[in-house]
């Protein structure tokens, strides 16, 4: 018997956790309908302490701890299950930890760098990061202390995640991005669009909005949904079964040189936004990246980005209609506009740890999730579902009288219980990561598809494993993680990382947001020590720079900040599915 899940999704979170559940809590109650699952489409921003806050790729001046730690010590519970893919303003070294996926904090989960789930009998996509020419086909060089360019590298997506996504093979129902994909525009009401951000005009004349990475697994994909954020406005567009929206294929993305495996310099383009480095980090241009102009700046300044992140780069070519005009967009809004919060950064008031969520001891997983279900061993070919069109959906950050939290009812065939809700690992993806694993690159040298995947000769022509090996995957893992039926992820959480006192309030920069005199709200604070470690070891502005049972001349007690911490959820994953964790345990 088929029911109806009630999702909310969410646009960029940016930290604002407890405003973003009171006004999904307050639409519940609006539509009387139980929310069974949240999906927030990147810049999540999992800090836990000022460790996190450095790391965070972002211009020093809007760097605040947050309300993220509260969920993370569990003095607050998430009352609706969250699921999240990263953006490009993240805390990388935490999101690095579970690169697999994982637990950030009870009931909030984290799809890893790219990743297939499921819910409620829904099978979820995701892929972290967003789109940069010059670190795409690079593997996971970065190592701590991230300093410099590699605290951005950290969100700029990868070859090795869009090699990974494309060897699925049965249907997705959504997909969560960061990222837009490259012409989803010319699928909705462009003319709309350019009026909201009119500085979006250049790059959709040229076709240059968007990743083209999501557009060429888009193409391949046809999930029932696409949900995105990144670009701080709401949009809505249906690509159609017939319809092409990616023609190049796999080696028109890659902007390496293939004879010589180095990356082109990148040349200085008057529209490309790049986040300011901090000061222990450099100039732009010695990190061979564009600069801002005055009035990009400004614009970053205001909240009015122009498409963040998005520089001329090297993009398929593709012969498509020109932008609509007069169609009219598919729109999916299903209740009414958005209420203003009171102040898109004030603490939410409401008592989110005392919403009923139940936190079960994995002893009981395979009680309750073997429903003598057996994973099935053959496959298909191609996912997408034959006159299957895709709903894409992107929506705005949360501040007041934007268009950032929208509700979907997504039909789901398989007959769950509220009880039953859980995530649930992917039989599938989990064949696909023990298929990948062995050829994860690990230094700045480009990614090349292994030998045994085979370009297709279909447009576009992708790399593709043989059906054969990835059905020798998908058998071991039915034989030895899914004997028992479905199996959920396992409820593992535990901090390991040291924060901060409850009390202490968002706001707080502990000395990082020199730009503007120690963050909002709060003194003229300074980092204390020389060179790039000054924020190592600084201490907060104001009357809240030093808390209760804390050291002069640190934040608050633990391991130096340059370090990713080991975790558990990371080690009991491969070790379920037969892999090595190649990016946590190795020597740095």
């Amino acid at each position: 018997m088929s029911r109806k899940l009630v999702i909310a999704i969410e646009g960029c979170c940016h930290g604002e956790l407890d405003n973003i559940y009171k006004q999904l809590l307050d639409r519940q109650k609006r539509i009387k309908k139980k929310i069974d699952l949240l999906l927030i489409c990147g810049d999540f921003q999992a800090i836990r302490n000022v460790t996190d806050l450095a790391c965070m790729s972002c211009p020093d001046k809007y760097k605040q701890i947050g309300g993220f730690y509260r969920y993370y010590m569990g003095q607050r519970v998430a009352p609706v299950p969250t699921i999240f893919v990263g953006g490009n303003h993240e805390a990388g070294n935490h999101l690095r930890e579970l690169y697999y996926g994982g637990w950030v904090a009870p009931n909030i989960y984290y799809m890893g760098g790219s990743g297939v789930i499921k819910f409620g009998g829904l099978r979820i996509g995701g892929i972290s990061g967003i789109f940069k020419d010059f670190d795409y086909a690079k593997g996971y060089y970065e190592r701590p202390p991230f300093r410099g360019h590699s605290r951005a590298s950290l969100h700029h997506a990868r070859a090795y995640e869009a090699f990974k996504m494309l060897q699925i093979r049965q249907p997705l129902d959504i997909v969560v991005s960061h990222d837009w994909p490259q012409y989803i525009e010319r699928h909705g009401n462009t003319d709309e669009l350019v009026r909201k951000k009119p500085f979006f005009k250049a790059e959709v004349d040229r076709g240059e909005l968007g990743s083209p990475v999501n557009s060429m697994l888009l193409e391949r994909l046809r999930p029932s949904w696409w949900f995105s954020a990144h670009l701080h406005v709401r949009f809505t567009a249906q690509v159609q079964s017939q319809n092409s929206i990616f023609g190049g294929g796999w080696d028109s993305i890659s902007p390496y040189d293939k004879s010589e495996g180095v990356a082109p310099v990148s040349e200085n383009n008057k529209d490309e936004i790049v986040m300011a480095l901090s000061s222990d980090e450099g100039s732009p241009s010695e990190h061979g990246l564009p600069t801002r102009s005055a009035d990009q700046e400004k614009c970053l300044a205001t909240n009015n980005e122009p498409s963040a992140d998005h520089s001329t780069q090297r993009r398929p070519a593709l012969n498509l209609p020109p932008p609509k005009n007069d169609t009219e967009a598919l729109y999916v809004h299903l209740d009414e506009p958005e209420q203003e919060i009171e102040a898109a950064n004030a603490t939410s008031t409401i008592e989110l740890a005392e919403v009923d969520v139940e936190f079960k001891d994995d002893h009981q997983k395979a009680e309750e999730a073997s429903d003598s279900i057996k994973t099935q061993t053959l496959i298909a070919t191609d996912p997408r579902i034959p006159g299957r069109s895709t709903n894409f959906l992107a929506l705005d950050k949360c501040l007041p009288r934007r268009q950032f939290l929208e509700i979907v009812e997504i039909e789901t065939e398989a007959n769950i219980s509220n009880r039953q809700l859980r995530i649930e690992y992917d039989p599938e993806w989990l064949a696909i990561l023990r298929l990948c694993n062995e050829h994860m690159p690990l230094d700045e040298s480009p990614f090349h598809p292994p030998a045994a995947a085979v370009m297709t000769d279909t447009t576009p022509r992708l790399p593709l494993f043989p059906d054969e090996l990835v059905s020798r995957e998908l058998r071991w893992v039915s034989e030895n993680v899914f004997s028992g039926g479905r199996v959920a992820v396992p409820l593992n959480f535990a901090p390991i990382a040291p924060a901060p006192p409850p009390d202490t309030p968002d706001h707080v920069s502990f000395g990082l947001a020199r730009d503007r005199g120690g963050g909002r709200g709060g003194g003229g604070g300074r980092g204390r020590g020389g060179g790039g470690h000054g924020h190592d070891r600084g201490r907060g502005g104001g009357s809240h720079g030093q808390h209760r049972g804390q050291r002069a001349d640190a934040p608050w007690p633990g391991p130096r900040p340059d370090v990713i911490y080991p975790n558990t959820q990371t080690e009991v994953f491969c070790k379920m599915i037969g892999i090595q964790d190649h990016l946590t345990q190795r020597r740095h």
